[in-house]
């Protein structure tokens, strides 16, 4: 499943956080999720999942939490539900329940379409890197498939570079990664930095939260799908504003920066509906065609905002305020170039941008076109 390229597509895919918990205490947590966190009912979310119909689905549901295998039955019955549709699901997991794979969880994994391994060495503290391969043997062994998404303090960490060699060795480039940078969202907030650990003991100094493909990360000026012009505001299109992501208590943004996802009441241009009320048909229709969404993903947020230069790419969304231009024939045209030079780029440009820009092309392990001289 080439499921980044999907990623500048509005609507293609829906994120579902199902639930906060999380047995772990990772110090970059970007959810700052713990054992007793919030967790709502799960008809929320399956509720949802069964307005999907073939001829209106999501082409991806992906589940996240927390920890969405704590509720191996939702995430199950969620999967299931979406496959009645035609769409296929992703889940992400930050592998507590390594080296084992207990009946309820192997359930869940064999329903969805795709497993993804969350590990950095955060996790590595709580659970042990051979235990999470041993996982992944066992489920590569099965036909499952696969990827790992990897956190570091950027390009020049060593622990990034030891744990994609060692990937790579032990899986024969057969598992694709996707490497992004730990950012100050969520538990890392909360009073200092917090140093990451690194291989051999130590520590290397960097920011800590989650992959920027979650937390909604600026792209790098001068990336694919960047629209030149002149004055104070570049113009950077965000491919975050594309997916709608039900959050923990079932609100539905059209964003899965945390601090979208967590802050209530969620600014007005950001919120497209609530689990437990909308259907996905109303939730798409608004995603697609509201004028200030459509213009963040041509334009960016500071161009929007026309904000000047040094502003924070995020928070100017998250302020503002402005009236979108006016969708004109012209401005349908700048959209669809926008979206295509993305696509062009596939997931190894969306790595690139969102992610560990030395890393981005790991996102291509496994595919059949994939030339071994990397």
């Amino acid at each position: 499943m080439d499921i980044l390229a999907l990623r500048p597509v509005p609507a293609a895919a829906v994120l579902m956080a199902i639930t906060r918990r999380c047995p772990l205490r990772c110090g970059h947590c970007s959810t700052g999720s713990l054992p007793g966190s919030e967790e709502h009912p799960g008809e929320i979310f399956q509720r949802f999942a069964g307005t999907f119909t073939p001829a209106n689905r999501p082409e991806l549901v992906m589940l996240t939490g927390g920890e969405p295998l704590l509720r191996p039955r939702l995430a199950r019955s969620l999967a299931e539900t979406a496959a009645r549709s035609g769409a296929r699901t992703m889940i992400l997991s930050g592998m507590f329940f390594a080296p084992r794979i207990p009946a309820a969880i192997a359930g869940a994994i064999e329903a969805a379409d795709h497993f993804s391994a969350s590990l950095d060495a955060f996790h590595e503290e709580e659970v042990p890197r051979r235990n999470v391969f041993a996982v992944m043997r066992a489920l590569l062994a099965r036909g499952k498939d696969l990827s790992f998404h990897l956190t570091g303090s950027g390009p020049d960490d060593p622990y990034l570079r030891d744990v994609t060699a060692e990937i790579r060795r032990e899986f024969h480039d057969r598992i694709p990664m996707l490497v992004g940078r730990v950012r100050p969202v969520g538990r890392a907030r909360a009073g200092a930095p917090v140093p990451l650990p690194v291989p051999g003991g130590g520590s290397a100094a960097g920011e800590s939260a989650a992959p920027g493909a979650e937390t909604g990360t600026a792209p790098a000026a001068g990336s694919a799908g960047t629209v030149a012009g002149s004055g104070a505001a570049p113009a950077l299109p965000c491919a975050m504003a594309a997916w709608p992501t039900v959050g923990f208590d079932g609100t539905i943004t059209a964003c899965c920066n945390q601090d979208v996802v967590d802050h209530r009441p969620v600014p007005g241009h950001l919120r497209l509906g609530h689990a437990g009320a909308d259907d996905w048909s109303t939730v798409r229709e608004r995603c697609l065609t509201s004028g200030t969404l459509r213009a963040l993903r041509t334009y960016g947020p500071l161009r929007l905002a026309g904000a000047p230069p040094g502003r924070g790419y995020c928070e100017t969304c998250r302020k503002l305020e402005t009236t979108p231009p006016p969708h004109t024939p012209a401005a349908a045209f700048l959209e669809r170039q926008v979206r295509d030079m993305q696509l062009a780029g596939g997931g190894v440009g969306f790595a690139g941008r969102y992610g560990c820009p030395p890393y981005g092309d790991l996102v291509s392990l496994g595919h059949p076109w994939r030339k071994h001289d990397l």
